[in-house]
């Protein structure tokens, strides 16, 4: 990496707080799609991801890989109580599967936990709608990256199989575009140490390779759809940030596949409010939503909604009404399902009716002064995104001469794509 530190002194000024703020903990959400099934509710919780969140990359730490098999899930939020809430509400959730855990082949020496079906046939039992949110190995990457497409690839054929086995139908299938998980915990550390940021950014850069991505992401949906599964996308929000120069080199830069408008049927931005506040000190407010939506309606239309969270965290800690009211603004200003993350922790932190008043939240949009006041943008809000658009210049100034080093020199990709 020693070729690339002359561009340390372009990107480690602004590195501490944009990235940290970029990439930390987006970690799994709810899909959105336009809402095709009318008689569910919109919101759709993410759920039994919890065993991801106790491993350490929170904090910066990298997930120790074998955990991914090792560690139980917690499902003891998920009582009686709580399903009927889901029932009542007629639900979908967005249900965590992991690839050679939950389905697929489990490695030799690891072992195979059956929590899933069971949990499965109690959705089923209450008639809860489920996506199937697909991830692979800790040490793969766990979520889509720009260099774990050919597993993808291979993940579905194993997920098809296993759900032809066990006649589960999910309601859609949910990719989740992001860094690994490996350059989350590098990027969770940009305040303490922002070099090695530089340096993951500086390996990163591939514009041929962020086309190939992009391409094979593609037929993985393709394939999905081909098989009768509606497939939806989680991204990062500052996708938009990245695009306001007119390329992608943030995004390659964070190893996060493109998604070209058109590709997924829904597309879902985690403007997560309690990771912009607990990693800046300043709460942005609920008006972090409402600063991306016109970008949002420009490249995806009514395909695009938001992601809220997290359920007891930052502003939302304690603070059930600030969620209510973020949820009711969302629902607002998109016309699809609207995302959190996640059921787990909003059932361990609001209970049963607590998660019933933000069911009840996303049937009462936000109208007239009342919107109008909640979605006017905020310094806060308008400081995260400058932060991100300066980030963006940094990176996409950098690409030309960090592939020229390698002796291939590249420009950043344009958008809309041209790969």
């Amino acid at each position: 990496m020693a070729r690339h530190r002359p561009w340390r002194r372009v990107w480690t000024g602004i590195l501490p707080i944009a990235v940290a703020l970029l990439v930390s903990n987006t970690a799994a959400t709810a899909a959105a799609e336009p809402d095709t099934a009318a008689s569910r509710s919109r919101l759709v919780f993410a759920a039994a991801e919890e065993v991801s969140t106790l491993h350490g990359f929170n904090t910066g730490q990298l997930a120790d890989p074998d955990s991914y098999w090792a560690a139980r899930r917690n499902l003891d939020v998920f009582t009686p109580e709580a399903w009927k809430v889901l029932r009542e509400r007629r639900a979908r959730i967005s249900v965590n599967l992991r690839w050679q855990r939950d389905f697929g082949p489990v490695p030799p020496g690891k072992p195979r936990f059956d929590e899933m079906l069971p949990f499965l046939r109690e959705a089923e039992r209450n008639d809860v709608g489920v996506v199937a949110w697909l991830t692979i190995p800790y040490a793969d990457g766990y979520w889509a990256t720009e260099d774990n497409v050919g597993l993808h690839e291979q993940m579905i054929g194993d997920f098809d199989d296993w759900a032809n086995d066990i006649g589960f139908t999910p309601e859609q299938v949910l990719l989740d575009l992001e860094s690994s998980l490996q350059d989350t915990a590098t990027n969770n550390k940009a305040f303490r140490d922002p070099l090695p940021v530089a340096e993951l950014l500086s390996g990163n850069i591939d514009p041929a390779q962020q086309c190939e991505a992009m391409r094979g992401y593609e037929a993985v949906v393709a394939r999905l759809e081909q098989r009768g599964y509606p497939t939806v996308a989680a991204v990062y929000p500052f996708l938009f940030d990245d695009l306001t120069n007119g390329d992608s080199a943030l995004s390659d830069g964070l190893g996060m596949p493109l998604p070209r408008p058109g590709t997924f049927r829904g597309v879902s931005f985690m403007t997560m409010r309690s990771t912009y506040a607990n990693l800046i000190g300043i709460d942005p407010g609920p008006s972090i939503h409402s600063a991306y939506i016109d970008d949002m309606r420009r490249w995806y239309g009514n395909s695009a909604t938001f992601n809220l969270g997290e359920a007891g965290e930052g502003p939302y800690r304690g603070n059930l009404a600030a969620f209510v009211q973020d949820t009711r603004l969302a629902a607002a200003l998109t016309t699809g399902a609207v995302g959190m993350y996640s059921l787990d922790k909003a059932l361990a932190n609001y209970g049963p009716d607590g998660v019933a008043a933000l069911f009840d939240a996303v049937e009462k949009p936000l109208a007239g002064d009342e919107l109008a006041r909640v979605a006017t943008i905020s310094p806060g809000a308008r400081a995260a995104r400058a932060l991100i658009g300066a980030e963006s210049t940094a990176v996409s100034a950098a690409v030309s001469a960090v592939t020229a080093a390698r002796g291939k020199p590249q420009l950043p990709n344009r958008w809309p794509s041209t790969c």
